[in-house]
């Protein structure tokens, strides 16, 4: 376990630094999402490898073809996501360093998203930049990583949040390839609000339906009507879609929302499923290792919410 807590600040510095994109926060998990998702939660820590063929096996459970699995598992090998072995024919894949680490700031950061209020002394982070039309792919990253920061745009060029670290922005638009910038901190003072930039009804519309799209699992797992298999793929599937109000929720203060913000009860419903379907969805990981040695199964891992919130 990292000593600190991660820090979405340090990860998106990196990433900017490397000059990749941050994936937009979307529904829906690509296999190499999916994959990275389940070493996160279940073989994080581990020291050892899984054989490719342990790997495939895993994403059969999510309906995923072997060809796709093993396309998937070498596009994490060359993106340096996932590290590789031999051992005669056979390979062997872990997280990376870089994969571990990145890995467990997105989980934490997902997991940890909503569970408490932020105070706010009623200042807004203000981030005003300027690129060349003929740099579209800068721009394209920059917003890239300001979503990832909670930032929505006002106007073009001029991104509001109400949390965000003002200190941490400059390095990261810098290493983005932006030089001209301003990072500020204002109050509201007329003109266009900075709630504007965000369209909240979108926001809590997408939290109802969440609550209505998960309902029915949180039923069948409290009539115990989910299986180990069943367990694994709705619990990856609740934190998939999970992961997409970091990046569509600007964490507002409760000031400065509707009375019937959904956002507690579909936080709630998360948590719920997510812990609760956590020993059967570690049991079918386990399950699935075994077959390729006792000694792995026994590697397995899984986190809690709580667990989480240390990291």
């Amino acid at each position: 376990m990292s000593q600190e807590k991660p820090s979405l600040e340090a990860l998106v510095l990196r990433r900017a630094e490397e000059g990749s994109v941050l994936p937009r926060q979307q529904t829906g998990a690509s296999p190499q999402r999916l994959l990275t998702t389940l070493l996160g939660e279940y073989w994080l820590d581990s020291p050892a490898a899984l054989p490719m063929s342990g790997l495939i096996s895993l994403l059969a459970e999510f309906g995923i073809s072997e060809t796709s699995a093993r396309a998937t598992a070498n596009r994490l090998v060359k993106r340096g996501v996932l590290a590789a072995e031999k051992s005669g024919r056979q390979s062997y894949l872990r997280l990376s360093d870089s994969g571990r680490e990145d890995s467990r700031q997105k989980t934490a950061s997902i997991v940890r998203f909503g569970s408490e209020a932020q105070d706010w002394d009623g200042l807004w982070t203000v981030a005003a930049f300027s690129v060349p039309e003929q740099e579209r792919h800068v721009r394209h990253r920059v917003r890239s990583y300001l979503r990832w920061l909670g930032f929505a745009p006002l106007f073009d060029g001029l991104w509001v949040s109400a949390h965000a670290d003002p200190g941490s922005l400059a390095p990261i638009l810098r290493a983005a390839g932006v030089e001209n910038l301003t990072v500020l901190r204002a109050s509201e003072a007329g003109g266009a609000a900075p709630l504007r930039a965000w369209d909240l009804d979108d926001v809590a519309a997408s939290y109802r339906r969440f609550v209505s799209e998960q309902q029915d699992v949180l039923a069948q797992m409290k009539a115990g009507a989910l299986g180990p298999s069943a367990a694994l793929v709705h619990r990856t599937k609740v934190f998939d879609a999970w992961r997409v109000f970091p990046g569509l929720d600007p964490n507002l203060p409760e000031k400065l929302l509707p009375a019937d913000w959904p956002r507690a009860q579909a936080r709630e419903l998360f948590a719920a499923l997510f812990d609760g379907l956590a020993p059967l969805a570690a049991l079918r990981f386990r399950q699935i290792v075994e077959t390729y040695g006792s000694d792995l199964a026994e590697l397995t891992e899984h986190r809690t919410v709580a667990t989480w919130a240390t990291y």
